[in-house]
């Protein structure tokens, strides 16, 4: 029972929503690492190779006479470098204010290590170890890209820097992108997702609604048009009806047979229990089993009856429905259930002009049912009302008693085959308001029971009018 109550919560299209998106999820973070780390190396080659690219400049421009050795100078050529304000790329900036020119940096070097020309934004201090090829160095907090080299050609040392933040800005910038652009189309995707499960899974909600539109007692194949990943499941649950049509048709066929079998040994005992009666003494002993034979007939007789009835109603295949009035229908049963009935005091609210669209011999015997059923469990001298009513496009016929009621779970089983409210009281099979209500059913009406307020029951038929 656990599983099958964790089972109701399943949902195929949540599942399926959550791994689609699980797998986009999954599929756009490895593309953003792969393309990241991708983008990382490419960058960081290309801002090496500018580097390099800067220091060959630097070389072709700084040169001294031919033959001559770089001379020492007091004080080296300083180039300012101006600071822009501009610490992104997102801001704007001109073609006087570069948004990193304060970022990048060069030094030159005698070979004796003495400052020949130097941008101030780096210091004045070597920020090389005077080894060719590319390392790091930390200034002032920041950490800088340096290349040197080695001019041997004017026997100087070309140094080029570079802050690491314009390349992490730059892959910030990358990842960036790499990133909002699957976080906006996520929620569209789902959207689509969403529409095309709901349009995949529309036949299903369709075959759904069928399902539960159905009549209890339609056991029609199911022909509704489904996808082919649905089509064995209406093969099998067209098996499953068609099992089932057939096991209640032999229920049937044997409640029937049963009942006209049952019948003439019935008729046989009872003949016999008179012819005995007529025979035996007054031995209060021997007339005590003649009444429990005469009980026992008497119980049986009247489920044998009942499900003579059952199997009448459920083989009919169309009622001949005419409009009747209610009041005649109403007095015929009471004269029919005489002299049961004259125990009660009777209140009789029906408009003589009052009809309904009915097969008068079948609601006869409903009106008969549930009238016998209040004289039944109700005590005697007690009220039973009888009303018919008129609402709009339908005519409700509502027999209310002041017996002992039933609870909310009797009513809800109370239409049930062979059920019955107290097992050890009173004679019945449990058919008769199932009778009621498959008869009602038939008319396309409704059987209400309800409990009355001071005690009670009122069973309330609404048919169409």
């Amino acid at each position: 029972m656990i599983r099958l109550k964790g089972l109701d919560v399943y949902s195929l299209r949540l599942v399926l929503t959550l791994l689609i998106l699980s797998g986009i999820s999954v599929s756009v973070a490895v593309s953003s690492w792969l393309s990241t780390r991708d983008s990382k190396h490419q960058i960081e080659e290309l801002f090496d190779a500018q580097m390099l690219q800067t220091a060959k400049m630097l070389e072709l421009f700084y040169h001294t006479e031919p033959g001559a050795m770089p001379q020492s100078i007091a004080r080296p050529q300083v180039l300012h470098v101006p600071d822009s304000q501009i610490s992104s790329f997102a801001e704007k900036a001109d073609a006087l204010k570069l948004a990193y020119e304060h970022k990048l940096a060069f030094q030159i070097w005698s070979e004796a290590g003495e400052a020949l020309v130097l941008s101030d934004n780096i210091g004045h201090q070597p920020i090389t170890r005077f080894v060719q090829g590319y390392h790091k160095k930390v200034f002032e907090g920041e950490l800088w890209h340096v290349f040197s080299f080695f001019s041997v050609k004017n026997h100087v040392w070309i140094v080029t820097a570079q802050q690491d933040e314009v390349r992490q800005e730059l892959v910030s910038q990358i990842m960036h992108n790499a990133v909002i652009v699957p976080l906006i189309v996520l929620p569209l995707t789902l959207l689509i997702v969403s529409l095309l499960f709901y349009l995949l899974f529309r036949p299903l909600k369709t075959f759904e609604r069928e399902l539960i539109g159905r009549a209890p007692n339609d056991l029609t194949p199911l022909t509704m048009s489904l996808p082919k990943e649905l089509v064995p499941v209406r093969r099998a649950l067209n098996l499953y009806i068609n099992s089932i049509a057939r096991f209640i048709a032999r229920e049937r066929r044997f409640s029937a047979d049963a009942a006209h079998e049952l019948k003439t040994p019935l008729s046989v005992i009872k003949l016999h229990q008179h012819g005995l009666e007529s025979l035996i003494d007054d031995d209060p002993q021997q007339k005590f089993h003649l009444a429990a034979i005469d009980a026992g007939v008497v119980h049986m007789s009247h489920t044998v009856e009942q499900l003579l009835v059952l199997a009448r109603v459920d083989s009919i295949n169309e009622l001949n429905v005419s409009s009747h009035a209610i009041l005649p229908m109403v007095e015929d049963a009471l004269n029919q259930l005489m002299p049961q009935i004259t125990d009660y005091e009777w209140n009789i609210d029906i408009a003589p002009q009052l009809t309904v669209t009915c097969d008068r011999f079948y609601l006869l015997l409903v009106l008969k049912n549930i009238i016998e059923n209040a004289c039944k469990y109700s005590p005697q001298e007690s009220e039973i009302s009888v009303s018919a009513h008129s609402l709009g496009d339908e005519i409700s016929i509502c027999i209310a008693d002041r017996g002992q009621g039933m609870t909310e779970e009797q009513i809800a089983n109370a239409t049930e085959r062979f059920y019955r409210v107290n097992e050890n009281e009173g004679i019945g099979a449990g058919l008769g308001l199932s009778i009621c209500h498959h008869i009602i059913e038939l008319h396309q009406g409704r059987l209400v029971i309800a409990p009355r307020e001071q005690g009670g029951l009122s069973v309330t038929l609404f048919l169409p009018q």
